[in-house]
């Protein structure tokens, strides 16, 4: 039987795309963002408050000060997904729906500290939610049609990094 490895020329479905906000060249040995307390090491961002906490208690200057890509793409506005949520349903249960939103918030941190929300809109009837990262909406969209039902519709961009997220249903 012939065995098959994988290399990133072989995988499918992967995207190289770049995201601008995220640094092209090697930046210090470790960064703090002042803004969320993000950590970055080795060119990743992880969100740790004790590590946070003994790098600060620090004298000595080891540490560099950097925004990081998704407190930068907060101050300039940079949305990547856009989440519309529509309907009667939400006017009876907007407390549930607006907890379901920010507990994934926090579950998709866990897994990526760079997903976001960078605006959080209550309409009439219904939500806007814009976010950081594509995924994150996808994510939203996705846990408020499995805990409500409705219709669920995703569309991409073709030019641009960015995905619109539909969720309606009437009552």
């Amino acid at each position: 039987m012939a065995r098959f490895t994988y290399s990133p020329a072989h995988k499918k479905n992967v995207t190289r795309e770049t995201d601008p906000y995220l640094p092209k060249k090697t930046a210090p040995s470790v960064s703090i963002c002042p803004g969320c307390h993000a950590i970055c090491r080795n060119k990743r961002w992880t969100l740790d408050e004790k590590e946070f906490k003994a790098l600060t208690g620090k004298k000595g200057g080891e540490t560099a000060s950097r925004r990081c890509p998704a407190c930068r793409k907060i101050a300039d506005g940079f949305i990547a997904g856009l989440v519309t949520l529509r309907g009667g349903f939400i006017r009876e249960h907007r407390e549930e729906i607006r907890n379901l939103i920010r507990n994934e918030e926090k579950r998709a941190m866990g897994f990526n500290p760079l997903a976001r929300i960078i605006k959080f809109t209550e309409v009439e009837d219904g939500f806007d939610v814009s976010t950081t990262v594509e995924k994150l909406a996808q994510r939203i969209g996705r846990e408020v049609y499995k805990a409500c039902s409705g219709t669920l519709t995703y569309k991409w961009s073709a030019d641009a990094k960015l995905v619109r997220v539909n969720w309606v249903r009437e009552a």
